[in-house]
Formats: structure tokens, sequence, C-alpha cells
């Protein structure tokens, strides 16, 4: 039986571990979590279509409940609604979820520096 290489299964399969963007909810609670999720899904309406990385922490013999189900509940509730285009678990060995926003086309990225919390572009 020939086994497949990595990265060929990535591409057959449409697994991704990279893109532009990543949200770190490692180390946050439940309610956190789900908020900074949720701002993501409502700034995305104002940016251009985008990839990101949601990491969380893996689950351990003393961790509990994690935040995978609900979080992916959360995302699967946004692919409903046409916030998301695309989601899935992240490759073994990874906690999270890779999402492919659908965000606005005709959009441009403005840098961080130019636009400061709270200012208004002219």
């Amino acid at each position: 039986m020939p086994f497949l290489k990595q990265e060929d299964l990535r591409r057959i399969t449409g697994l991704r571990d990279s893109a532009e963007y990543e949200l770190d909810l490692c180390g946050l609670d439940r309610p956190h979590a789900e908020a900074s999720v949720e701002r993501m899904l409502a700034r995305s309406r104002f940016r251009p279509p985008r990839a990101v990385i949601v990491r969380m922490d893996k689950a351990s013999a003393t961790s509990g409940e994690t935040l995978f189900q609900p979080i992916g509940r959360q995302l699967v509730a946004a692919m409903k609604v046409k916030i998301v285009s695309r989601c899935r678990p992240l490759p073994e060995g990874s906690a999270g979820f890779w999402v492919e926003l659908i965000g606005n086309p005709n959009a441009t990225e403005i840098g961080e520096d130019d636009v400061k919390d709270g200012e208004q572009e002219s």
C-alpha cells in the first residue's frame, strides 16, 4: 500500500494549516473566547475576504470541557448566515479551526497604523 506525503494529503483533502491571520484563544475562558470570535466575525464585514486560523488550548486529561465544540457551533451558525464560507478543523496535532471569511470583496485593506481604535477614516 503506497503512502502519501503529508503535503499531498493536505492538497487532496483540502486541509489547510496556514492563513493570513491568526486568532489565539489559548488561555481564555468560554465567554471571552466566544466574544473574541464574535468580534472577528463582525469586523469581517468591513474587510476583504481572508483566511484566519483560530487556535485554542488542546484537550488534556485535566482540562475538562474545551472550547472546540462551542466555538465550532458559533462558526457553523456564521456559515448559515453567510459570514463564513468554509471552516475546517486544524490537522492532527493542533487544536482549532481554519476559517475562510467571506468579508467584503470591495473593501480595501487599511494598515493598523493608519487608523487607531476609536478614530474614523475621513
